[in-house]
């Protein structure tokens, strides 16, 4: 049986602004820039877990770990 991924748009969201900061909210309250992700699932995985920043590596921009069902809000141009 084959598991359903509840975060198509997230990932989508994220892979069509690879290269420009996107701002992520997490709901433990940390705020965070993402220029780019790899990310993937294991086995059984609803939500994808993500890493930023490392595909290519951003000069003086942090990599971060989190997975999707994390997210409380993406802000796109917004400060």
């Amino acid at each position: 049986m084959q598991t359903e991924h509840k975060d198509k748009d997230i990932i989508d969201t994220f892979q069509s602004r690879d290269g420009l900061e996107t701002k992520v909210q997490l709901k433990n309250g940390r705020l965070i820039s993402v220029w780019n992700i790899a990310w993937g699932y294991d086995i059984g995985d609803e939500f994808a877990h993500i890493t930023t920043n490392i595909s290519p590596n951003i000069d003086n921009a942090t990599v971060d770990f989190f997975f999707t069902n994390e997210i409380s809000k993406i802000l796109i141009g917004e400060e």
